[in-house]
């Protein structure tokens, strides 16, 4: 691994003085980037032109360039880059995505790269150092240029994800994955906040994350999720570090989400947001309540009992889970919906059909409800559960205005609601 370090090292010195140049002056139709309200025909140009505190601005996706950002500071130099969604992806020669060099300075240059996915798809020599998804290093090691990648998807069809030499990178929520390894760090600290990290079983000896040299990857959340626990003694070709940005521990959900993402019956929008306040869907809904059961949910399938359930679908075999257990059931017309958003009080109806059919647990008194000014606007077919749940304290209703508490029953549940109340209903047990 230590020959691919310094392979790479000369390799660059002739990208930054030869390539960048002839590269910075080709044409394109549209603007690829802007700084404020200055565009750039490409983004070589506008990474010529940043200065310390600005952010550049993606507007396309960018395609079959090498692109090298190269900083030499003996002052700040904080920049953001921001894909706004879009691509930049390396197919035709042996190069990274995107490289980041740094020398001769005695400012470490910190450079954010969020929203977005940075992909190296060349095949043109497998294994080959030069075809990673991000290359960053010190050239002189007069100082380590940070990288911090945020809300990103990197991927390398030849090399690793991210080589790391002799620099800072942290990773506050990116999925990467790489034929090799996933993150390579020589001689460089690694800050992992949460991420996805994936390399091939066949080809990586080391696993998803490697640390060469004085080199140490950390996982740096205190409250983080990682797994599987052992990865560095077992070298696991796929580590998840999960950390939710959007579940901090001031809020009233947060416990209860992180316990039921400990116990696996719940998981987040990707490794780093959860999305507390979005609605929760029919089809998670019953994935959730799988999940908890622990039953194998394999040899069950709702393709054939609904138009809109298609069988290779990942909510498939929970719906019919689901539905042979009397837990949900369809609209009646041939349809589940697992799309649709859910209601609190259709929520309080599969959390009692699972409390009494799954559990097989009678009610048990815990708290005597409030009454509530909108009890009136609970539908008939949810008075029952919507009753039961209240008195066991799964459902608290909302305080509103001059201390009034709604019990709200035509909202949607959302995704913090309804691991809350997951979580009350098995603490009955």
């Amino acid at each position: 691994m230590f020959e691919k370090k310094t392979k790479q090292l000369a390799g660059f010195v002739l990208s930054a003085a030869l390539v960048l140049p002839a590269t910075a002056g080709s044409f394109a139709a549209e603007p690829q980037a802007q700084i404020g309200t200055t565009q750039y025909t490409t983004l070589w140009e506008a990474l010529e032109e940043v200065k310390d505190g600005q952010t550049i601005e993606i507007l396309t996706d960018i395609s079959n360039e090498e692109l090298t950002l190269f900083c030499s500071c003996d002052a700040s130099f904080e920049i953001t880059i921001d894909l706004n969604d879009h691509t930049i992806y390396e197919s035709t020669t042996n190069s990274p995505g995107f490289s980041y060099i740094a020398g001769g300075g005695s400012v470490a240059p910190k450079v954010t790269i969020r929203d977005g996915t940075i992909r190296c798809t060349s095949k043109a020599t497998v294994g080959s150092p030069y075809a990673s998804g991000i290359w960053i290093e010190s050239m002189d090691r007069t100082c380590r240029p940070v990288l911090v990648l945020d809300n990103m998807t990197i991927s390398s069809a030849n090399d690793a994800g991210v080589n790391c030499i002799d620099a800072q990178l942290h990773v506050m929520g990116a999925a990467i994955s790489a034929y090799d390894d996933a993150v390579y760090a020589h001689d460089a600290p690694v800050y992992i906040q949460a991420g996805n990290f994936h390399t091939s079983k066949d080809v990586s000896n080391n696993g998803a994350l490697v640390a060469a040299g004085n080199a140490d990857i950390s996982m740096t959340a205190e409250d983080g999720i990682i797994r599987p626990t052992d990865w560095k003694e077992k070298k696991s070709t796929l580590v998840r570090a999960i950390w939710f940005k959007d579940v901090r521990s001031y809020e009233w959900f947060y416990e209860k989400v992180y316990d039921m993402t400990r116990r696996g019956l719940i998981s987040g929008k990707n490794s780093w947001t959860f999305g507390p306040m979005d609605s929760i869907t029919r089809a998670e809904a019953v994935t959730l309540l799988a999940a908890a059961s622990g039953q194998d949910v394999s040899g069950y399938s709702a393709s054939d009992m609904f138009h809109d359930v298609e069988a290779n679908s990942w909510y498939n075999h929970y719906i019919g889970w689901a539905v042979e257990n009397g837990i949900a059931s369809g609209y009646g017309d041939g349809a589940f919906g697992p799309n649709d958003t859910i209601t609190r009080e259709q929520l309080a109806v599969m959390l009692y059909s699972y409390q009494t059919k799954i559990m097989k647990l009678d009610v048990v008194d815990k708290v005597t409800p409030q009454e509530m000014p909108d009890a009136d606007q609970v539908s008939d077919w949810a008075k029952e559960a919507m009753d039961v749940m209240m008195r066991e304290g799964i459902i608290s209703g909302d305080l509103g205005d001059n201390n009034v508490t709604w019990i709200k029953p035509q909202e949607n549940a959302t995704r913090a609601q309804a691991a809350c109340m997951l979580y009350e209903l098995l603490e009955l047990a």
